[in-house]
């Protein structure tokens, strides 16, 4: 009799690593978007507005990369 917990193993602690660095990466990067934020804030109440346009630039990219991450960035199933 073969025993198949000892092939599933290394996989599944595989794919757990692929969604704790998905996690991770998403996590970075809402704390970058705070940040952007605050600073979005701060420069708003100075009325200092020609610094807003890359700060709400910086904001969409990481809009969009945490997108990418949520939507498209999975682990494979291992093709067996």
């Amino acid at each position: 009799m073969k025993d198949n917990s000892k092939h599933t193993r290394p996989q599944s602690r595989g794919l757990a690593a692929v969604w704790q660095a998905r996690l991770a990466m998403l996590v970075m990067i809402n704390v970058a978007q705070l940040w952007i934020l605050s600073a979005a804030v701060e420069a708003a109440l100075a009325n200092a507005y020609a610094q807003l346009a890359p700060l709400v630039i910086a904001s969409g990219i990481c809009w969009v990369l945490a997108l990418t991450i949520f939507l498209w960035w999975r682990p494979t199933s291992g093709g067996e």
